[in-house]
């Protein structure tokens, strides 16, 4: 058990349709697993994962909150409660489910909505390793996700891979920069 005190604890929320990854990321980060079965999230899981930063030459941690939110249609009624104090927010889809991404239109008119279009984000497509084999009609195009980034003003875009586990560390430490910079949190670099 990490014994590094807690210097911040961000709340970060992932938005997005059912079965676009999004607790496939979490529980990579948080357990390093991959399970191909994962069932939908039913409502909200909560995780949590340290990230060590240097703070006025100190080692210490960032403590992520890691928010699952259950995509399905039933549970949107809810989104108010969930995003409720959010730090920071993954807007997740499918790189190989153009749907999955046009579906993140409600979810951001949502932030909007809430008031939270100006808190720190990031536009992650998840499934990196399916878009070699799926139709071209089915995978999103480059261009589609740069009009979305466009559209939103939004610059941030990651590709992941739970099953490879590439780039899942990297976005969320992405992320927990993304909020100290946004807050002017004071620390030197993280690890």
């Amino acid at each position: 058990m990490d014994d590094k005190p807690i210097s911040y604890v961000f709340k970060i929320c992932l938005v997005g349709s059912g079965a676009v990854g999004k607790t496939c990321m979490a529980r990579r980060l948080c357990f390093d697993t991959f399970n191909a079965e994962t069932q939908l999230t039913v409502g909200i899981d909560f995780y949590s994962h340290n990230i060590p930063i240097i703070v006025n030459g100190k080692e210490t941690n960032i403590r992520l909150m890691i928010w699952d939110f259950g995509g399905q249609e039933q549970f949107k009624t809810l989104f108010n409660y969930y995003i409720n104090g959010a730090n920071g927010i993954f807007l997740v889809f499918d790189l190989s489910n153009l749907e999955s991404l046009i579906k993140l239109e409600w979810w951001y008119e949502k932030l909007i909505q809430y008031n939270l279009q100006n808190h720190p984000k990031i536009l992650v497509g998840t499934k990196l390793d399916l878009i070699a084999s799926v139709d071209k009609k089915s995978k999103v195009d480059k261009y589609i996700i740069e009009k979305f980034l466009q559209k939103r003003n939004e610059t941030d875009f990651v590709m992941t891979s739970s099953k490879e586990n590439e780039n899942i560390l990297f976005s969320f430490k992405k992320m927990a920069r993304k909020i100290m910079n946004s807050n002017n949190l004071e620390f030197d670099s993280i690890l």
